[in-house]
């Protein structure tokens, strides 16, 4: 993945997508853990952006790479990551269209074809962790009801 990655990538297509290790925190943390929580997103976001994305139709895919049981719902740990990307890889949250939440098992076998090296990587390690992507909403997508 280049280094400052531009809105220009997103609206050919392609896909930012970056690793933050450890456990997410959720919606219902206490806000020390939460803000923990969103600086090392935010911080993790910073060099992929040179300045938030201007783009309308944004999709952001968070999946949760877990060891053992996990003790959160997804869709309180996205809270959080969509908040701490406001302001580095988009404007406003309002941008966002799609948000799709997922949490993975890394005890799980895969069969890993066409994703990024950074991904493998961090699969491998067996620690966990939060893959962030962010793209532009296809226009095979704005056509559907």
């Amino acid at each position: 993945m280049a280094q400052n990655t531009s809105a220009a990538n997103i609206l050919n297509g392609r896909r930012i997508g970056f690793i933050v290790k450890g456990k997410p925190a959720s919606s219902q943390n206490s806000g020390s853990k939460k803000r923990s929580w969103k600086l090392k997103v935010s911080e993790a976001a910073q060099p992929l952006f040179q300045s938030p994305l201007a783009d309308e139709d944004l999709v952001v895919r968070v999946t949760v790479f877990y060891d053992g049981i996990p003790d959160y719902d997804t869709d309180n740990v996205s809270k959080p990551v969509i908040d701490a990307l406001k302001g580095v890889a988009y404007a406003d949250d309002r941008q966002i269209t799609d948000r799709n939440v997922r949490k993975r098992s890394l005890d799980n076998p895969y069969r890993i074809r066409g994703v990024s090296s950074l991904l493998v990587t961090a699969i491998a390690d067996g620690e966990e962790f939060v893959f962030i992507e962010i793209s532009k909403l296809g226009e095979q997508v704005k056509d559907l009801l």
